[in-house]
Order: structure tokens, then sequence, then C-alpha cells
């Protein structure tokens, strides 16, 4: 029995064409590795749920968990959506500036709006920050998806 290693001399032409399939091959990983846009559309919501959450009075513990279960539990299926196991904090070094931006911005966001709230107790200031919220978290999610497919593309 002949071992792979033992296949004998490759010459320039087969080399190339084994190279085109390998890079064909990533093109195909790197669009079924990133999330769908509406999963990513999805956690914003949950992030401005919970912003809203500060406007549910004796409720708003209740509304915390639900906020943050959904979120958890969006994370938790995304490997059965994209059916892969690539995740942009693990996998993808060009990720981790996006996925930093889209953690501090929506956390400063949620702090100066809940801060806002209780000192004005205005709910009219709830809708701008769980806006502002939602969209930092998609726009900079989406970014962590190019990043992801582009790293699965280049094989980093």
């Amino acid at each position: 029995m002949e071992s792979i290693y033992e296949a004998g001399p490759v010459d320039r032409d087969d080399a190339r064409s084994q190279l085109e399939l390998l890079a064909a091959d990533r093109a195909v990983s790197s669009s079924r590795a990133a999330a769908p846009w509406w999963l990513i559309a999805l956690h914003g919501l949950s992030v401005a749920g919970f912003v809203f959450s500060f406007g549910l009075g004796r409720w708003e513990a209740a509304g915390f968990a639900i906020s943050a279960l959904v979120f958890v539990g969006l994370g938790m299926i995304r490997p059965w959506i994209t059916r892969t196991r690539a995740e942009p904090w693990s996998t993808s070094t060009r990720a981790v500036r996006p996925g930093v931006l889209q953690f501090v911005s929506a956390v400063a966001i949620i702090a100066v709006g809940a801060l806002l709230f209780k000192q004005l107790d205005a709910e009219w200031v709830l809708w701008p920050t769980a806006i502002l919220a939602c969209g930092t978290t998609v726009w900079f999610g989406l970014q962590m998806e190019r990043a992801l497919a582009l790293d699965v593309a280049e094989g980093v």
C-alpha cells in the first residue's frame, strides 16, 4: 500500500491546480463561517431590550435576565446556524479590534443612558440609548464577521 507521502513527484501544473482547489475551498468555508446578518441584528435587538429594561420598574431584573438569556442563547445557536465552530472572538485575529470597540462602545452608551435615565427620570432617554447601543452592536458585529470571513478565506 502506497502512503500519501510516497505518491511521487508533483509537477508545477498539478501543484497549481491543487492550490487553486484549496483557495476555492477556503472561499466556500469563509462564506459559511460568518454568521448571517439577521443573527447579528437579533444580537443588537437583545442589547436594545437590555436598555429598555431600565424602564420596567419593578420588572427591571426580569427584563435584564430575559435580554441576557436571549443574547447568550443566540451565541449558543451560532454553531448550529453557521454549521461551523468558527467564532470571531476565538478564531479571528482581525476581529479582536472591532470586538473590543463593540464591547466598549456598547457599555459606554448603556452606562451614560442609564445614568441619564436615573437622573432625569425620563423614559425618552432610553430610546436614543437603545438605538445607539443596538446600532453599534450591529455595526461592529458585522465588521467582526467580515474579519472572520477574511481570515478564513486567507487561511490565517
